[in-house]
């Protein structure tokens, strides 16, 4: 079993159990790890305390029953594990800015922590393949447009965590920009039969901010006055169809699962999004609700190779990070880069090695004074080094059942000397790049 399924196994018992004392030696059981590495391990992979967690997933549960006017609110408080009214209404507004009796008599739509489907991080599916994850089902295919697709409606500036993570609280600023579109869409001429649609981009937003029009569908070059419009532009495009049990589903948990599984797909598939996403709306039907996710499609690609601008094996000759990550051609190089410079803060040093085992230039990487790995560039792949030592054995171990079997291999064969194994791992697809994601966090974890 691999830790993503352990982590997974405990989210689904805490969705079963919402209303009940739930206890971190629980939880920790019912993954098969010990409460400190069950915390750790739920961590890294959710993004949230557990604690934390329990508390905004019964608040998204609260939220749907404060709808019912016939229950108290100091009930709704009890039956969802709070010690009383005060406390309740705290967290309540600390997550969503209002109290609940504001939000009773005035629901909007609030954004919650999702439900996190692990499996969506690490399962690749072909294209045309449909895949079916907890509550939805899943499918990528590829579609030429031929001819541009212009949308007309209502825009406005979007927190950037709300519309990427499924894990930000708070009012729902893109609810409240559809609300207001459908408030006015009757002054619109819209093509008839023609699709509603959410569409991502930077615009003039500023930092940590985006643009998001919701809108519909009207004829090639038609414009209403006074409202924003959008053209989706003739190409290639990468198209995520998925379909929910409801259209409340289907907007509240669905998409944010999807844009995850994208995301990932795309980085493993080697190819790259355009600058907006949209979302594309179908009518719906008592039996399921249907939508897509259009990502404009182009091929990653690194920059020209190195080889004729710079040898690896000259010492005299310092490259560029640029020039190693051209050298390298590989997503995954770019991905563990992002992640220690941005997770770890540390920034990449080059280094010459004259090692006979990889002779030539490599990128370090420290913390604290620790090296936390060293990668090797190769051609369309890289190696990384990670040291295990005595303080990491243990934990190493424990975690070794939930890595892939190339690394439980590479582990067991790799000699132990001066109490050290060092790893030389081959980072060839993305279920390996986690390992060493893994294995980076075990070193880091452990103190002097």
């Amino acid at each position: 079993m691999h830790a993503w399924e352990a982590i997974q196994n405990s989210l689904n018992y805490i969705e079963d159990h919402l209303t009940e004392n739930i206890k971190i030696e629980t939880l920790a059981s019912v993954a098969a790890l010990s409460p400190y590495y069950y915390q750790r391990l739920f961590k890294g992979l959710v993004k949230s305390t557990v604690n934390e967690y329990v508390k905004l997933r019964r608040l998204a549960k609260a939220s749907e029953t404060l709808k019912s006017k016939g229950i108290r609110i100091v009930d709704v408080a009890l039956d969802y594990g709070f010690s009383d009214h005060a406390n309740f209404t705290r967290a309540f507004k600390e997550a969503y800015g209002m109290t609940p009796y504001e939000f009773r008599a005035n629901p909007v739509t609030l954004n919650h922590f999702i439900k996190p489907d692990l499996l969506l991080n690490y399962v690749m599916v072909d294209e045309d393949v449909p895949l079916i994850a907890e509550g939805i089902v899943v499918e990528v295919t590829r579609r030429k447009l031929d001819n541009p697709r212009t949308f007309v409606g209502i825009e406005g500036k979007v927190p950037s965590a709300e519309l990427t993570g499924g894990i930000a609280t708070g009012i729902a600023t893109a609810g409240m920009i559809w609300d207001e579109f459908h408030r006015q869409k009757s002054n619109i001429n819209l093509l008839p039969n023609g699709n509603e649609v959410g569409i991502l981009y930077m615009g003039e937003a500023r930092e940590g901010r985006c643009t998001y029009m919701a809108g519909a569908e009207v004829a090639e070059n038609a414009l209403a006055e006074g409202y924003a419009s959008y053209t989706l532009p003739r190409g290639e495009y990468a198209v995520c169809c998925f379909e929910a049990e409801s259209f409340v589903e289907l907007i509240g948990t669905a998409i944010f699962k999807a844009t995850t599984f994208m995301s990932n797909w795309m980085k493993n598939h080697s190819l790259t999004c355009g600058n907006f996403v949209a979302e594309m709306y179908y009518g719906t039907n008592p039996e399921t609700s249907y939508m897509e996710l259009w990502l404009p499609l182009s091929s990653w690609q690194g920059k020209p190779s190195v080889k004729e601008r710079w040898d690896k094996t000259n010492g005299k000759e310092k490259p560029t990070m640029e020039a190693i990550s051209a050298s390298v051609n590989s997503p995954l190089f770019e991905d563990l880069c992002t992640h220690l410079e941005t997770i770890y803060q540390s920034k990449p040093v080059l280094e010459f090695s004259r090692c006979t085992m990889q002779y030539g230039w490599n990128v370090k990487y420290k913390k604290a004074g620790r090296t936390l790995c060293t990668l090797y560039p190769m051609e369309e792949y890289y190696i990384a080094l990670i040291v295990i030592g005595e303080r990491e054995r243990m934990e190493t171990e424990i975690a070794l059942p939930f890595f892939t079997g190339y690394l439980q291999q590479l582990y067991h064969e790799t000699e132990t000397g001066m109490g050290q194994k060092w790893l030389m791992i081959n980072v060839t697809e993305a279920a390996i790049l986690e390992d060493v994601k893994q294995c980076i966090a075990i070193r880091r974890g452990k103190k002097k």
